[in-house]
C-alpha cells in the first residue's frame, strides 16, 4: 500500500548539441549521462566533453544517419557505439580517440550488452544475430528467424494436434502483422543475470512479431506462440521471471508477460482506448519493482501534435497500479527522446527530451496514511490507482488491496495525495494536469487548479545537506524531530527549532540505524521494521540514539520473551499504519496482502492507559482477546484496584467475566515477570492488606459482590472461596446448603442445583464429595453424590453406616476414613474410656502423643498412659533425656531413673534416686557406674570426679579420673584435701611427663601445603595448554590435577556427574560418605586441592584448640620444676602456631575463587568465557604463590 511519491527532479536546459537526440547511456562512476544523435557524442551534465562522429564519416555531415546503440564501459573507461551503416565505434573518453573494432555491411540494426558487460549481441541487417566478447571477437552469429522451437521445445502427450484445435472465430489462418507505425527493427533484451536474452523480431513471412530466447552460447531455446497485435516493445524482467511486451487487442491495450518457453504469463490494461496511444518502449527500473512505459498518442491533436506520456506501474497482490503519470504535453521539443533507468538508484528515472533538456526523477516509496491521534482518526491510508484513489479505512475493517473501503474517482491520473493535519480524514489529490481535489466527510470534493490560479505561500525555509537518497520523512510536532529514511536502510534524525527565528536551527545526527526497513512515529512510540524480520516499538519519552542503536545492534540476537519492545514478523513486512487509541498495527507483506498483529508494547501501553482511568471494562474486553494475563487488572496497581472493586464488578457486569478473572489469579506479579513496567512509569503500590494476593483478592471481590446482591453474584462467591489459596470448599458446600434449604426468591437468584453442577466444574468431584463428607451434613453428602458419577452401591452402604452410630464415634470414623487424624482424635477422646485403646492405638500409629497428652487431665490414668507410650516413643528416637522427664513427671520413678541412666543425665538419675529412695550403698553403686561406664567414656572427666568423691566417697578413683583428663589443678586440690600427696609421685608427675600434646600435625601440615602447591601448578599448567589448543567447550578444563593422571577431565566429570545423579536418592549417612569420598587426598583425583584445603584447615583447628590444654600443662611443669619439658612445649607449639600463621596467606589466596572458576560449563556466560580467553596468561614457569 505504498505509493511513488515525487523526491527530488533535476532539469537542465542549457545543452545543445548538433541534431537530435537518439540515444543515451548512464555513466553512475561520474554522475553523467553520454548522449549519442545523428552528428556526435556528449556527455552532460553540462556538456564536458563532444566527439564528432562525422568527422571520421562514421555518420553522413548531412544528418542522415542513425546511432542505434550506445553502451558505457567502465572498465575500459569507452564508451561503444553501434551505427546503423554496420559500424562498432570504441571511443576513449580520457583522449577522445575513436575506433571502429568492427563493421557489418549489411548495417546494425541494435546492440546490447549483457548485464556483466562480458558479451554483446549485434542484429544485423540481414536478420542474423553476431554475439562477440567485450573484446569483439566474434563468438557465433546466426538467423533470428528459425523454423526450430528451440531446446525447451514442449513434449507432446498426444491430445492432438495444435492444427487440429479450435483457434476462435477468426480461423486458424488469421494471424495480424505488425503495426504500421512499428519501426520493425528488432528489438533485444537481457535477463538480469546475464544467462538468457529474448529478441523480438517481425516474421518475414507472417509480418508479426515473434519473441526468441536464446541462451548465453547464442544456442536459441524457445520461440513465442504467435501473439496477435503483438508490438514492439520488449523488456526482461531483471529479476528473471517475466519478459514484458504490449499487445493490442481488439477491444482494449495491454501489457503482457512472457515466461522463457515463449507463453503468456498474466497481462493488465493500459488506460487507454483501443487505437488511442503506441507503446514506444517498456523499461524495468533496476530491482524489478516498477515498471516504466513509454506511450505517444497516435492521434495529432488540435495543433497537429501528439501528446506524449511515460507511466509508472507497480504490482501488489496480483494487481496492477498506475502510481505516476508524466505528461510531457504536445510540444515536439518537451517530448522524451530516450529514457533510461538509473543502473544503481531503482528508483532513478534519466529522460532527454528531443530539445536537448536532460531530466531526472527521483522517486521514493510512501505510504500515505492520515496523521491523527485520537478515535475520531479512521487510520485511512490512501493507495493511488491511475486515476483513483483507494482509501483503507483500517478502523472500521481490514480489507485486502487492491479491495478498499471506498474509492475515489479523479477526472485524470493521481501522481500525490496526502492528508491534512487538523481534520485528519480529509485528503488532498493531486492529478497529473495540475489540479488538487480534497475530499472531505459529508460534502463535494474541492478542486482548484495549479495551472489557472497559482497558490500564493509566504515561506521561511533553510536547507541541510544529507549524504544518501531520502525515500521518506515523518515529523513530530510534540518534539520538533523530523526523521528521515535513506534508501540504504538508514533513519537519520533532524531537531528542529523554530523558536520564533526565520531561520531553523538543524542539528543532523550522522546516523542512527542501518537495518531499517519502515517506521511510523505514533503518540508516544515509534514503530520499524527491520532486515532481520522483527518489528520494534520504542517509547520516545526515554528513548536515545545510543539505546536506539543498542536495541537494533542486538535485534535478532536476543531471544527474551518478556521484552515487549521486540515482535518477530514475517520476512519482508513493512508498516502501514497504526490505528489510533487501538493496538492494531497494520503491516504489509512482500507478497501484498495485510496483517494485524497487536504489538505488545502498544497493548500494554493502552492497558495501563485503561486501568489508570479506570476502564476496566475495555481493558478486561482487550486482555481477553489479545490472552494478556488478566492479572496484570490488579498488579499494575493493587492500591487502586482494592479502592474501585465496586467499579471493576459494575463495570464487567457478567458473571462468567468475574469467574474467569478469579480463576485466572495467581501469586505472580506480572509487573516483575511477564510485563515490566517501562522506567518511566510509575512503580506498582503495594497492597493495601498484609497477606497473599489471591486471597486478598477474592476477600475484597467477595466482600463487595454480597454487598451488592449476594443471589446475582452467587456463582461468583462460590469461586472466591474455591480460589483461595486454601481452598474454603466446606464454606462453599454450606452455602450450597442454604439455597437448598432456603431457596431464594430472587428473579436472577441461583438454585442449588446450579450451584453445585459449577461447583462440580470447578472441583474434582472424589475431592467435593470428601469435603462434603467433612461437614459431617449427609443431605449435603447426598447431594454432591447425586450430582456425582458416583454409583450409589459406593457410598450409601457407608453412609447408612455413620447414620447408626453415636455422633463423636460417627465424626471420628469420618474423620479417619478423610485422614483427618488429629480431628479423628480429638472426636474418640469424646467417646468415651470404652474407647481409650482405640485412642491409644491411633496415637501410637499416627504419633500424635503432644496433641492427645493436651486431650486428657493430667491425673487421670489415661495421660499417663499416654506418657508412658510417648516416653517409649522416645526411647526409640535416641531421646532418652526427655522419656525421663515424662516418666518422672507421671509418677514412674524406676522406669524414669533407668531413662535417665541410660542418657548419662546423672543429676537427674541422683534427683530420682532419693525420691525413690534408694539405700546409701545402691546410691553409691550407682554414682560409681555412672562414672565409670558413661561419664569417663564420654570424656566428662570433671563431672565423673563429682560422682565418685561425693557419692561413691572414692578419692583415689576421683583424683585418678581428672589426672586421666588433664585437669591437673582440679586433681591437685584433692590431693591436698584427702592428704594424699603420695598419688603425686606415682600418677601425676609420670602423667605430666607423658601429658605432651602430640605435634605430629606440623609435619602433616607442610606435607599437604606442599602438595597443594604442585597441585596448582598442574592446574594452571593444564588450563594454559587447553587455552592453547583452542578446545572448545570442555567443562572439565580446571580438573586437571597430575599431567600424569590417565583419566581426562572429561572421564573425571562424567564418572562423578554419574555418582551424584545416584546418590540423590540416598540417605543423609551415605550422602556423607560420598561427599567424604568426594574430598579424597589420593593424589590425581580431580578434587585433590579441595581435599587438601579441607585436610589443613582441620589441622589448624585442632592445633588451635590446644591452647588451654598446653596452658594448663604448662602451669603445672612450671610448679613441679620441670622447667626444661616446659620450655621445649612452649617452644615447639610456638613453632607450629607460627608456622600457620605464615602459611594462611599462602594456601588461601586472595581471588582464589575467580582463579577457581571453570571457564565453561553450565554455569558460565559468554561474556565470562570471552574475559577467560582476553586474560593474560602467565608463563608456564610462573608459580601461583
Amino acid at each position: 500500500m505504498r505509493n511513488l511519491r515525487l523526491l527530488k527532479s533535476i532539469r537542465c536546459l542549457k545543452l545543445q548539441g548538433p541534431g537530435t537526440p537518439q540515444c543515451f547511456s548512464v555513466r553512475t562512476d561520474t554522475g553523467t549521462v553520454l548522449i549519442a544523435s545523428e552528428y556526435s557524442k556528449c556527455s552532460p551534465i553540462l556538456v564536458v566533453n563532444e566527439v564528432s562522429l562525422t568527422v571520421e564519416r562514421y555518420l553522413p555531415e548531412d544528418g542522415g544517419g542513425t546511432v542505434v546503440g550506445i553502451q558505457d564501459l567502465p572498465d575500459q573507461e569507452s564508451v561503444c557505439v553501434a551505427t546503423a551503416t554496420g559500424d562498432v565505434i570504441l571511443c576513449n573518453l580520457n583522449t577522445n580517440q575513436l575506433e571502429c573494432v568492427g563493421s557489418v555491411d549489411s548495417g546494425l540494426s541494435a546492440m546490447s550488452w549483457s548485464p556483466d558487460q562480458e558479451l554483446v549481441t549485434l542484429t544485423t541487417g540481414q536478420d542474423t544475430i553476431i554475439m562477440m566478447t567485450k573484446d569483439f571477437e566474434p563468438i557465433t552469429e546466426v538467423g533470428i528467424h528459425q523454423d526450430d522451437f528451440g531446446e525447451g521445445k514442449f513434449i507432446t502427450v498426444g491430445w492432438g494436434k495444435k492444427e487440429t484445435q479450435f483457434h476462435g472465430s477468426e480461423g486458424k489462418h488469421a494471424v495480424q502483422p505488425a503495426m504500421s507505425w512499428d519501426d520493425r527493427r528488432p528489438r533485444v533484451t537481457w535477463r538480469g543475470d546475464g544467462q538468457l536474452f529474448a529478441v523480438s523480431a517481425v516474421c518475414p513471412l507472417t509480418g508479426a512479431r515473434k519473441v526468441r530466447v536464446w541462451n548465453r552460447e547464442c544456442v536459441l531455446q524457445s520461440t513465442s506462440e504467435t501473439v496477435n497485435g503483438l508490438e514492439q516493445s520488449l523488456c526482461w524482467k531483471p529479476s528473471g521471471s517475466l519478459i514484458a511486451a504490449t499487445q493490442r487487442h481488439p477491444n482494449k491495450h495491454s501489457v503482457v508477460f512472457m515466461e522463457k518457453n515463449g507463453l503468456l504469463h498474466g497481462d493488465f490494461t493500459l488506460p487507454f482506448g483501443k487505437e488511442q496511444v503506441k507503446v514506444k518502449e517498456l523499461l524495468w527500473n533496476s530491482d524489478s519493482t516498477v515498471l516504466a512505459v513509454w506511450l505517444e498518442d497516435m492521434t495529432p491533436g488540435e495543433e497537429g501534435q501528439v501528446n506524449t506520456y511515460i507511466q509508472l506501474w507497480t504490482v501488489g497482490n496480483y494487481h496492477w497500479y498506475l502510481k505516476q503519470n508524466l505528461d510531457f504535453g504536445s510540444d515536439p521539443q518537451r517530448a522524451p527522446a530516450y529514457v533510461s533507468w538509473d543502473p544503481e538508484r531503482p528508483l532513478r528515472l534519466h529522460l532527454v527530451t528531443r530539445g536537448w533538456a536532460s531530466l531526472n526523477y527521483d522517486w521514493g516509496w510512501s505510504t500515505d496514511r492520515s496523521h491523527g491521534e485520537d478515535g475520531n482518526d479512521n487510520a485511512n491510508v490512501a493507495v493511488i490507482d491511475g486515476d483513483k484513489v483507494l482509501v483503507s479505512t483500517f478502523r472500521q475493517c481490514v480489507v485486502p488491496p487492491p479491495l478498499c473501503a471506498y474509492d475515489l474517482q479523479l477526472p485524470a491520473p493521481v501522481n500525490l495525495v496526502t492528508f491534512q493535519h487538523q481534520r485528519t480524514n480529509e485528503l488532498a489529490a493531486l492529478t497529473a494536469d495540475g489540479h488538487i481535489s480534497v475530499y472531505g466527510q459529508g460534502g463535494p470534493p474541492e478542486v482548484s487548479s495549479l495551472i489557472a490560479q497559482p497558490l500564493l505561500f509566504s515561506l521561511s525555509w533553510s536547507h541541510v545537506e544529507v549524504e544518501g537518497h531520502v525515500i521518506s520523512m515523518c515529523h513530530s510536532s510534540k518534539t520538533g524531530t523530523v526523521a528521515l529514511q535513506l534508501e540504504d536502510g538508514q533513519i537519520r534524525k533532524f531537531l528542529w527549532d523554530f523558536i520564533h527565528q526565520p531561520d531553523c536551527a538543524i542539528v543532523l545526527h550522522p546516523q542512527v540505524a542501518s537495518n531499517v526497513s519502515s517506521f511510523v512515529v505514533y503518540d508516544d512510540f515509534l514503530l520499524l521494521t527491520t532486515h532481520s524480520h522483527t518489528c520494534r516499538c520504542f517509547r520516545l519519552t526515554t528513548l536515545t540514539v545510543k539505546g536506539l542503536q543498542v536495541a537494533l545492534a542486538a535485534d535478532g540476537g536476543q531471544n527474551d520473551q518478556n521484552d515487549e519492545t521486540l515482535r518477530r514478523v514475517e520476512r519482508g513486512s513493512r508498516i502501514v499504519t497504526v490505528v489510533p487509541q487501538d493496538t492494531r498495527l497494520i503491516l504489509q507483506m512482500p507478497r501484498g496482502n495485510l496483517e494485524t498483529i497487536h504489538h505488545r508494547a502498544l497493548v500494554l501501553a493502552q492497558l495501563r492507559k485503561w486501568l489508570d482511568s479506570h476502564k476496566f471494562r475495555e481493558a478486561f474486553e482487550c486482555m481477553r482477546k489479545l490472552r494478556i494475563n488478566l492479572n496484570l487488572i490488579y498488579d499494575h496497581n493493587p492500591e487502586v484496584f482494592l479502592e474501585s472493586v465496586e467499579t471493576f464488578l459494575r463495570q464487567l457486569d457478567s458473571i462468567n467475566h468475574i469467574n474467569l478473572f478469579l480463576t485466572e489469579l495467581k501469586e505472580e506479579d506480572t509487573t516483575t515477570t511477564m510485563y515490566p513496567c517501562p522506567v518511566n512509569t510509575t512503580g506498582q503500590s503495594a497492597p493495601a492488606a498484609c497477606g497473599k494476593k489471591v486471597d486478598i483478592v477474592c476477600d475484597a471481590l467477595r466482600c463487595t459482590m454480597e454487598s451488592i446482591d449476594q443471589h446475582k453474584y452467587c456463582l461468583s462467591i462460590l469461586t472466591s472461596h474455591v480460589k483461595k489459596t486454601v481452598p474454603e470448599l466446606e464454606v462453599a458446600l454450606q452455602k450450597v446448603h442454604e439455597l437448598r434449604v432456603n431457596p431464594p426468591s430472587a428473579a436472577n437468584a441461583v438454585s442449588a442445583e446450579e450451584a453445585l453442577k459449577y461447583l462440580l466444574f470447578l472441583v474434582n468431584v472424589n475431592e467435593l464429595y470428601e469435603h462434603s463428607l467433612g461437614t459431617y451434613d449427609f443431605d449435603l453428602v447426598l447431594m454432591v453424590a447425586e450430582k456425582s458419577q458416583k454409583d450409589p452401591k459406593e457410598y450409601l452402604p457407608f453412609l447408612n453406616m455413620l447414620k447408626t452410630l453415636e455422633p463423636n464415634y460417627q465424626r471420628y470414623t469420618i474423620d479417619k476414613h478423610l485422614k483427618r487424624y488429629r480431628k479423628a482424635l480429638h472426636h474418640l477422646s469424646k467417646c468415651g474410656e470404652e474407647h481409650f485403646t482405640e485412642a491409644l492405638n491411633l496415637v501410637k500409629d499416627q504419633r500424635l502423643y503432644s496433641e492427645a497428652l493436651g486431650l486428657y487431665p493430667t491425673d487421670s490414668p489415661q495421660y499417663k498412659a499416654l506418657s508412658c507410650a510417648y516416653a517409649e516413643y522416645l526411647v526409640e528416637q535416641q531421646q532418652a533425656e526427655q522419656a525421663g522427664l515424662l516418666l518422672w513427671r507421671c509418677g514412674e520413678a524406676t522406669r524414669a531413673l533407668q531413662a535417665f541412666v541410660g542418657s548419662a543425665s546423672w543429676r537427674n538419675a541422683l534427683c530420682v534416686a532419693e525420691q525413690i529412695p534408694l539405700p546409701s550403698d545402691q546410691l553409691a553403686l550407682l554414682a560409681r557406674d555412672l562414672a565409670g561406664t558413661k561419664l569417663i567414656e564420654l570424656r566428662r572427666y570433671t563431672e565423673a570426679a563429682i560422682l565418685l568423691e561425693r557419692y561413691a566417697k572414692d578419692c583415689e578413683e576421683a583424683i585418678s579420673a581428672l589426672i586421666t583428663g588433664a585437669v591437673w589443678e582440679e586433681a591437685l586440690r584433692l590431693v591436698y584435701l584427702y592428704n594424699r600427696q603420695d598419688i603425686i609421685e606415682t600418677n601425676l608427675k609420670p602423667a605430666l611427663l607423658e601429658g605432651k600434646p602430640p605435634f605430629s600435625q606440623k609435619a602433616m601440615f607442610t606435607r599437604h601445603k606442599t602438595r597443594l602447591s604442585v597441585v596448582r601448578e598442574l592446574k594452571e599448567k593444564a588450563r594454559l595448554e587447553l587455552l592453547d589448543e583452542d578446545v572448545p567447550d570442555c567443562p572439565e578444563a580446571e580438573l586437571y590435577s597430575e599431567a600424569s593422571s590417565v583419566m581426562t577431565g572429561s572421564h573425571a566429570g562424567s564418572k562423578y556427574s554419574h555418582s551424584n545423579s545416584r546418590i540423590s536418592s540416598r540417605s543423609s549417612k551415605n550422602r556423607r560418605k560420598a561427599e567424604r569420598k568426594k574430598l579424597s587426598l589420593k593424589e590425581g583425583t580431580p578434587l585433590e586441592d579441595m581435599a587438601l584445603l579441607h585436610a589443613l584447615a582441620e589441622i589448624i583447628h585442632s592445633v588451635d584448640k590446644m591452647r588451654e590444654e598446653v596452658h594448663s600443662l604448662l602451669k603445672a611443669l612450671v610448679l613441679f620444676q620441670f622447667d626444661g619439658q616446659a620450655g621445649r612445649l612452649q617452644h615447639a607449639y610456638g613453632e607450629a602456631l607460627q608456622m600457620i600463621e605464615v602459611a594462611l596467606p599462602e594456601v588461601w589466596q586472595e581471588g582464589l575463587q575467580q582463579t577457581q572458576a571453570p571457564i565453561t560449563g553450565p554455569n558460565s556466560t559468554a561474556n565470562s568465557i570471552m574475559a577467560s580467553f582476553q586474560q593474560p596468561r602467565p608463563s608456564a614457569t610462573q608459580g601461583q604463590f
